[in-house]
């Protein structure tokens, strides 16, 4: 049964330029489209307070894009609309992403200190670094905009500023990527000490400048070498005391503080979320929709039709309670199956389970069934098996 939290998450489609593996909505805009924007987005958040109204907020995320190419004004705003309706407590984590320069840097307006400090005036208190890679050959490959120094000033400047919580993001198997490189850029974020990690594997996406390269050209790591450089991850981040509690997230767990992204456990445990932007997809109940990608069209007529809006099957529901629940280390939880669905864990999966704990990938344990650290490596194949 689900609980009266919701989260919530604004998507910002904005960015300085788009990176070669991008397929996220995301492009290159002015000032003045920047800000109506923003009176789009609160025009859409006031028509569907309902849907938050008697709520309590469990997080926002403000994705991209890059939100924190974002005047803080517009973002107080964007806050400020939603906190009216439902407050954002002491307690909602509120995280931005943030591009290294973007934030007192080439790419930013006005001094970081002063910017960051606003951002957290208006609620931010987690903020998520796309690092990438500390190799400036693979970050020129992958087109980002930053530098290792760029990252590097931004995490000293989100730190010497106070913001409570920061993330790193970084990205295995890229171009031109060994073991060595990736090295070298698990030091530089692990010397650091964020709270959180997120490393995920590249995917290359049809449609974007990568996917139009083809593999072959892109000097990729090979199969092998790719699960290689995965398992490094693995065994590097848990020596440097992170614990890995979803696929490709690492967080510390110390008496002081659990840093794992609320937000995120949200969509892998199919807690309630309002998609608040272009291209946006929301989960309230069994209501799934999702808004047009066009922002032009979305600037003029934010209330506009949904580009998907459908109620999901009890069918659907029970797939996604599966393969998104496996996602988490901890798994997922056989009572919770079947008070939400009327029915045991065992009477729909118990083939598919048993057959994957034979094989060493999976286990059951005290209530919960969850993926080895075998099963982790695959867990695509075996996740899609989770498909009724």
């Amino acid at each position: 049964m689900k609980s009266n939290d919701i989260s919530v998450y604004v998507h910002f489609p904005f960015c300085v330029r788009k990176c070669l593996y991008c397929d996220f909505n995301s492009a290159p805009a002015s000032r003045e489209t920047m800000r109506a924007y923003t009176h789009a987005l609160l025009t859409e958040i006031t028509a569907k307070r309902s849907l938050l109204r008697g709520r309590k907020l469990s997080s926002v995320y403000l994705g991209g894009g890059t939100p924190s190419l974002m005047d803080p004004g517009d973002i107080a705003d964007v806050l400020g609309a939603i906190d009216s309706i439902t407050t954002i407590g002491h307690d909602t984590e509120v995280s931005m992403e943030v591009n290294p320069g973007t934030l007192g840097g080439e790419y930013s307006e006005g001094a970081g200190g002063d910017r960051v400090a606003a951002l957290m005036k208006a609620g931010v208190n987690r903020m998520s670094i796309g690092l990438q890679s500390a190799d400036e050959g693979e970050l020129k490959a992958l087109g980002r905009i930053h530098s290792l120094d760029d990252f590097m000033r931004t995490y000293d400047l989100l730190q010497s500023c106070g913001v409570p919580e920061i993330s790193v993001d970084i990205m295995t198997a890229i171009p031109h990527q060994t073991e060595d490189s990736l090295q070298r850029t698990l030091e530089t974020v692990t010397s650091l000490k964020p709270g959180h990690i997120s490393a995920y594997s590249l995917i290359i996406e049809e449609g974007t400048p990568f996917g139009r390269a083809g593999e072959e050209s892109l000097c990729l790591p090979d199969e092998d070498t790719s699960f290689a450089l995965d398992r490094y991850t693995v065994r590097y981040l848990k020596d440097a005391g992170y614990d890995r509690y979803e696929i490709s997230n690492y967080a510390l767990m110390t008496p002081a503080g659990d840093h794992r992204c609320r937000h995120n456990l949200g969509y892998w445990e199919r807690a309630d979320y309002l998609g608040i932007g272009v291209s946006a997809a929301s989960l309230v109940g069994d209501h799934r929709f999702t808004n047009a990608p066009d922002v032009d069209s979305y600037i003029k007529d934010p209330g506009a039709e949904h580009a998907e809006d459908r109620r999901i099957s009890r069918k659907e529901a029970m797939e996604e309670f599966m393969f998104l629940g496996l996602r988490k280390t901890a798994g997922v939880s056989e009572e919770a199956f079947e008070e939400d669905f009327g029915v045991s864990m065992s009477s729909v999966y118990d083939g598919v389970i048993k057959r994957y704990a034979e094989e060493g990938l999976m286990k059951r344990s005290e209530g919960r069934v969850f993926l080895t650290e075998r099963g982790l490596e695959v867990s695509n194949i075996i996740l899609s098996d989770f498909l009724l």
